[in-house]
């Protein structure tokens, strides 16, 4: 499993004190995924880049506190590899997902520092984040030369190693030039698309610890169900009825945000028997000051068991 310490949000002496709490994201250093974990825990832990999802998924253990998942772009869509990880059974035992972080993609034209825009004679990034900024280096570059590398990251961190490449520029977020030294945004903001937001996930091997850093609650709690569908069941006129997912949310009485569905690890002798995986809110105003997260649980407990009551199988995997 590839691991790359990052020392931007390494502290610069402990002196003895406990180390920090380690996060695991999607690499390498530089990452949108790297960049959304800072924002949301700054100083407070050390990253290690992964160089898959399921690598860093799989990083959480007792001895490794924290990762970060992407799992959905609004213009991409859902990220599958996170889904099909929600499938695993340490998820609601061991790990839990303990939040959210929402991070909008911008993508900048960043240069050794000192390069002007007419010195650029080639742009170089991942193949995606090209296409991404089209517009924008057919306006300001017409004819630059464009090379696609396996990540917007990579690209930054050669330009910063290389004196050579100052008719060079990487597409990538601003954040990396904080990470490699000698580089400087020239434009900020040069995607096509403005509103491009990443959602990601944070997963915990704690379910109700607090996380080392803690955000300001908003008006809703939130939590990510795994729910399994009962076989057919006798109905009216001896019938077989099949339950539904409709049949369990309006049963348990709760909102879902989102609801997505992937293959059954557990069911696969039958044809199409899907996992649910259901995001559900609640308005935290009902629960009064000071028992949001304690009576939150036991409305989702309650739910589960009606679950099960009803004939269908349901797991908590995910609180905030």
């Amino acid at each position: 499993m590839a691991a790359e310490s990052n020392s931007a949000s390494r502290p610069s002496g402990t002196n003895g004190a406990d180390p920090l709490p380690k996060l695991a994201f999607l690499g390498p250093i530089g990452t949108y995924s790297h960049q959304a974990a800072y924002e949301r825990f700054g100083d407070a832990v050390s990253y290690e880049a992964r160089s898959t999802i399921a690598d860093a998924f799989r990083s959480v253990d007792e001895s490794f506190s924290l990762a970060l998942l992407p799992q959905e772009n609004s213009i991409f869509g859902s990220v599958v590899e996170t889904y099909d990880l929600l499938r695993d059974p340490s998820l609601g035992h061991t790990v839990w997902i303990r939040g959210d972080v929402v991070l909008p993609v911008q993508h900048s034209l960043v240069v050794r520092s000192g390069t002007r825009l007419s010195d650029i004679r080639r742009v170089f990034s991942h193949e995606q984040a090209l296409g991404q900024c089209v517009r924008f280096l057919d306006a300001h570059l017409p004819g630059v030369k464009k090379e696609a590398v396996p990540s917007t990251a990579g690209a930054a961190e050669t330009l910063s190693k290389d004196e050579d490449m100052r008719d060079a520029a990487a597409i990538c977020s601003k954040f990396c030039t904080k990470l490699f030294p000698g580089l400087e945004a020239l434009h900020e903001g040069i995607q096509n698309e403005s509103h491009n937001f990443t959602r990601f996930y944070v997963l915990a091997n704690t379910q109700t610890a607090a996380l080392p850093v803690t955000v300001e609650p908003d008006e809703y709690c939130h939590a990510l169900l795994r729910l399994h569908l009962s076989p057919p069941i006798a109905g009216k006129h001896l019938k077989k009825k099949e339950l539904t997912i409709t049949d369990i949310l309006l049963e348990v009485r709760l909102s879902a945000s989102r609801i997505d569905r992937r293959p059954s690890l557990t069911r696969k002798d039958e044809q199409f028997k899907d996992v649910y995986l259901v995001e559900v809110m609640a308005d935290a105003s009902q629960y009064g000051e000071g028992e949001r997260e304690r009576r939150w649980m036991i409305h989702l407990r309650g739910a589960l068991l009606t679950i099960q009551t009803i004939g269908g199988q349901g797991e908590l995997i995910g609180l905030w």
